[in-house]
């Protein structure tokens, strides 16, 4: 038996004498009350143990409680557990959607990471993890790379096409691509994509790397996507920590370095590009693809924000037009609609007179298609529909887009490109930073700030050379 002032440890027999146990004693407080409190705790004694190996034993238990009741005592509180990252993360992750039955992307968002968590120490006991192994995590993160390839053109179609006299335009129709793209690819150092190249190459019935110059670079994981996974190990690990089965998240910025990666620029149409994108559009004959791609460019919506609107949104008299759900594709769950990315990306804009008249035409073939198809059609109020009447898939609106600029000859930018571009483009036109925000549905001015540097930067520049002038009077 050990005494102090108010550390106890009493031995506990059996029936015939002998000790089984010990029961350890820490007088503390209530970290609540601030009152006097005792902690206990029996040890029992491991069977096979010499009485010295059971001394060493007894000592060691005593101190871990010690420290343990101390730590109770100033209210800080960890249960005995045995529970593994991985299984604490599944039951997390489980929960989320029980919390918000929308949560759907982010749902989908952190199972991803916690797949590439688990990888490194999923088997792990929650209280086993430290932040050195944490670290180590992170900077796997930071160092790890994926292959981008980069096609250019290396011989000149202009000289296949010459030794075989076709027609242009019979050409380009059967490589499945344009004029325009005929053109691009033409010209040596132009880059292209891999499906015209494919495409070209199988026509010709000539090896791709006689024709392209494909260049493969390892590229580094952009620092949002790293820090995107980072947090969803510091929300787990904070969890953990709130209900009291680890002390310290370690994931948090407390104990890790600073993560690293590279930042993005957006690849967006320049102005020269967008202009031609939006005279394609305007002369394109599928009347839902040039709706879709109009309002990507005039409105700078979020595709999920096309695909969820109804003709309920849209105010004829007004010109107005209304965004309150988002239609997002799982695969997962397959076709959610739901409310707005957040409070703020509810909002009604005013329509420009080019898109309002688009909208009317379409809503005349949208009335007629309905009429057609009768009792097939399905009974939705929807703008984008299926050809059974159902709502549009949101992944069609990436396929429509992709093969839409391979045919013009445009580089591919993503549906949230061509969002990136119509917000940048309205910055460079002069409209006033509040305006471009609240018509983006940004939750503040900051976030586009933050996001649209670059082209404020420019403005900039714009603005002290016309000041300049003003000054000097110079016209």
């Amino acid at each position: 038996m050990s005494k102090s002032k108010n550390k106890l440890c009493y031995p506990r027999t059996n029936k015939n004498g002998e000790i089984v146990s010990y029961r350890f004693f820490y007088s503390g407080k209530d970290p609540l009350t601030g009152k006097p409190k005792q902690y206990t705790k029996t040890w029992k004694i491991p069977k096979g143990l010499s009485h010295k190996e059971v001394e060493l034993e007894r000592k060691k238990a005593e101190l871990e409680f010690i420290k343990e009741s101390e730590k109770k005592s100033i209210g800080i509180y960890v249960q005995e557990n045995n529970i593994t990252f991985e299984d604490f993360a599944a039951q997390w992750l489980n929960r989320i959607l029980t919390r918000n039955e929308e949560s759907y992307a982010y749902y989908v968002r952190a199972k991803s990471s916690i797949e590439l968590i688990n990888q490194h120490f999923g088997n792990c006991l929650l209280k086993q993890i430290n932040p050195n192994m944490i670290q180590r995590f992170y900077d796997y993160l930071c160092e790890r790379t994926y292959t981008k390839e980069k096609i250019t053109v290396k011989k000149s179609l202009f000289d296949i096409i010459e030794q075989q006299h076709p027609n242009k335009t019979k050409l380009a129709e059967a490589c499945g691509i344009d004029r325009l793209t005929l053109r691009l690819a033409s010209k040596i150092g132009n880059q292209v994509s891999m499906t015209t190249a494919k495409a070209i190459s199988k026509h010709f019935d000539i090896p791709i790397t006689k024709l392209f110059n494909i260049e493969k670079q390892e590229v580094h994981y952009s620092k949002a996507t790293n820090a995107g996974i980072r947090t969803i190990l510091v929300v787990i690990l904070g969890e953990a920590k709130r209900q009291q089965l680890i002390e310290h998240n370690y994931a948090s910025k407390d104990f890790t370095r600073p993560m690293t990666g590279i930042s993005k620029q957006k690849d967006i149409f320049d102005e020269q590009e967008t202009k031609e994108f939006v005279k394609a559009v305007l002369n394109e004959t599928h009347p839902v693809k040039k709706a879709i791609f109009s309002l990507l460019i005039f409105l700078g919506l979020r595709k999920a924000e096309i695909c969820g609107l109804s003709w309920n949104d849209i105010d004829f008299v007004n010109k107005t037009l209304s965004v309150t759900r988002n239609c997002l594709y799982f695969k997962e769950f397959g076709i959610i609609t739901k409310g707005t990315k957040t409070q703020t990306s509810k909002r009604t804009v005013y329509l420009p007179e080019q898109l309002f008249n688009i909208l009317v035409e379409y809503k005349t073939w949208y009335d007629e298609q309905k009429e057609k198809h009768g009792d097939l059609w399905a009974d939705t109020n929807y703008l984008f529909l299926q050809d059974s009447g159902k709502i549009i898939n949101p992944c069609t609106v990436n396929q429509w887009l992709r093969k839409f600029n391979i045919q013009h000859g445009f580089k591919n930018i993503s549906p949230h490109a061509l969002r990136h571009t119509c917000i940048t483009m309205q910055i460079n036109a002069g409209v006033p930073l509040k305006v471009v925000s609240a018509r983006a549905g940004h939750s503040s001015e900051r976030i586009t700030l933050d996001i649209y540097t670059h082209s404020l930067q420019s403005q900039d520049v714009q603005a002290a050379e016309t000041y300049n002038n003003y000054l000097l009077g110079v016209q």
